[in-house]
């Protein structure tokens, strides 16, 4: 059988010790460590590239082949898509700081995205007490929305900012000065966060809206933050965004209208720096990089699962436990055919390489 190591001994600098195993590591800097990295794994026996894999998910989440893939993505000094495309063509979403958001180290995430983008799916996951959200699409003309008491009750850091620095802006549309500076309610908010943020440690805050990326222009402001960025395209954003406004009544419509409408205009000069931002954080190594979920992804998701489970029998030599993989699948309702098909062969593979250690 392979010789494995523990879990206490498994990182990268005794990985990278063993002459039959080669994993992508998420500190490589260049495209030709890169694939000097993956070439190793591709010219491994296929019992040692199933090892390979078996460590890259315990260090890494993935196997090496889709280690490769988003450390290649990372790599490209420019988007993998040529801009012109990014209008229509959607981009993995990001997650930046995504790790230590969770475990509460930082406890301030931004969430953004272009309007209509879907950039609520990325924080499904966060529901509490301790979790705060806030859109800042409810900061503009507030007054009309929300009593004090209301928000008081809906968001300390809303009420918080409102009763206090924020006190000007707690306005109506009728109160408000159409030539005022647009950003400045948004600036001054987001440089409030940081601070209550700071102060509130026991609450983690997640704060969505496109009025991020809109009025500050360096993200480097954020490297201190959580920040998660919606890759749905331009156009397909835009869609979404009228398919969601055309379920409003008459009424509701205009009254988004005139609420937005003196932003409409900045909106649109200002949608290209959602590139920006994302150019900044999808190189980092802090960053998690995931596609956008549709029958593909979730396909591609689901079978490199199983595939992980049978590496994970292989190593261990449970030949019962591929074999149980395999029976499950094939009786499995809700897995679609060609998702069986390719785990089955996986099994059959794997079982037939367990025989060559024997």
């Amino acid at each position: 059988m392979l010789a494995l190591l523990s879990d206490e001994e498994i990182n990268f600098q005794e990985i990278n010790k063993l002459s039959d195993v080669a994993v992508v590591s998420d500190e490589i800097n260049t495209r030709e460590e890169l694939r000097e990295s993956f070439m190793r794994y591709l010219k491994l026996t296929r019992p040692n590239r199933r090892l390979s894999d078996y460590y890259s998910v315990k260090l890494f989440g993935c196997n090496v082949s889709d280690m490769f893939l988003n450390m290649s993505y990372r790599l490209r000094f420019e988007s993998p898509i040529p801009m012109k495309e990014t209008l229509f063509i959607s981009e993995p979403d990001l997650y930046y700081n995504k790790k230590a958001f969770d475990e509460g180290d930082i406890n301030l995430c931004f969430v953004i995205g272009y309007s209509g983008s879907g950039k609520s799916v990325l924080t499904k996951e966060y529901e509490g007490d301790n979790i705060e959200k806030v859109s800042l699409d409810d900061l503009v003309c507030v007054k009309d929305h929300y009593t004090m008491d209301e928000l008081k009750e809906m968001s300390g850091l809303m009420y918080s900012f409102f009763a206090g620095p924020g006190e000007k802006f707690y306005i109506s549309r009728e109160e408000r000065d159409v030539f005022s500076d647009h950003g400045e309610i948004f600036v001054n908010f987001i440089k409030y966060a940081w601070e209550y943020a700071s102060a509130h440690k026991e609450k983690r805050f997640i704060l969505e809206g496109i009025w991020t990326y809109m009025f500050f222009k360096d993200p480097s402001e954020f490297n201190g933050y959580a920040v998660f960025m919606k890759g749905t395209s331009l156009v397909k954003s835009k869609f979404r965004r009228l398919v969601r406004e055309a379920g409003n009544s008459p009424v509701e419509s205009i009254d988004r209208l005139l609420e937005f409408g003196v932003y409409a205009i900045d909106s649109t000069l200002r949608d290209g720096n959602v590139d920006k931002w994302r150019r900044y954080f999808e190189k980092d190594p802090k960053t998690v990089i995931k596609p956008e979920d549709n029958a593909f992804t979730v396909l591609h998701t689901n079978t490199m699962n199983e595939i992980n489970n049978i590496n994970d029998r292989f190593v261990h030599g449970d030949e019962r436990g591929i074999m149980s993989i395999m029976d499950n699948v094939k009786v499995n309702e809700e897995m679609d055919l060609t998702e069986k098909t390719v785990i089955v062969e996986e099994c059959k593979r794997a079982l037939a390489d367990l025989k060559l250690l024997q």
